[in-house]
């Protein structure tokens, strides 16, 4: 029987160590309560969003014959937390950036 809702694909991850520096860390952790999401979350979706914009890196990808992913053709790929503020409570600025979260 067909359900009304499909199943969420299921995501292939990896774990990693990384060092940041301590503001760099105490602003994600703000970041990441402010949007009300995880590390992992917030840090794939910058990664994403900068991997879709850097022009030259695209190029450069192509250049050594290395295949775009859809990270880097179409953007964020995750979808927004259930639980995010709402949008009255964000400042104008977040509410326009470029659906990073949205």
């Amino acid at each position: 029987m067909a359900t009304v809702i499909p199943k969420q694909p299921k995501k292939e991850r990896e774990q990693i160590t990384i060092r940041l520096d301590r503001d760099v860390l105490q602003t994600l952790e703000h970041y990441c309560r402010y949007i009300e999401s995880g590390r992992d979350y917030v840090i794939n979706q910058c990664l994403t969003f900068i991997f879709h914009k850097d022009k030259p890196f695209s190029l450069w990808l192509a250049s050594q014959g290395i295949a775009s992913t859809p990270a880097i053709n179409n953007g964020p790929v995750d979808q927004a937390p259930t639980n995010a503020v709402n949008h009255k409570e964000r400042p104008a600025a977040v509410q326009g950036r470029l659906s990073i979260t949205e």
